[in-house]
């Protein structure tokens, strides 16, 4: 019984995964030069030239995280458009609004 319980919980997580890329793609900002940036995802992820992600910035909240929150609050901070895809995990983005940061995110949800 357990054992049937174990493989039906692995085998959902399993076929979710490729679902939830489907719904979001989400990478980290690696370098910056001016408003052309490398973005850590690549064809793995799905990406594609073209493509338009959110610019995210994770930032310091004022409540502590003692206080029960976890101290950052994401803040959309622009817009990226992917120029080119490099290989399966890196491609590269020009800021279409904002300004970006390394370790900023880009993340893509579909509609």
């Amino acid at each position: 019984m357990i054992a049937a319980l174990s493989g039906l919980l692995l085998a959902g997580s399993v076929s979710a995964g490729p679902v939830y890329h489907k719904l979001v793609m989400q990478g980290q900002v690696l370098s910056v030069d001016g408003d052309t940036l490398v973005v850590c995802i690549g064809k793995d992820d799905g990406a594609e030239v073209g493509q338009e992600l959110k610019l995210v910035r994770h930032v310091r909240s004022s409540a502590a995280p003692k206080a029960g929150g976890p101290g950052f609050r994401r803040e959309v901070i622009g817009k990226v458009r992917i120029y080119k895809i490099f290989n399966e995990h890196y491609a590269g983005a020009e800021v279409v609004l904002g300004a970006a940061r390394e370790s900023d995110m880009v993340e893509l949800e579909s509609k």
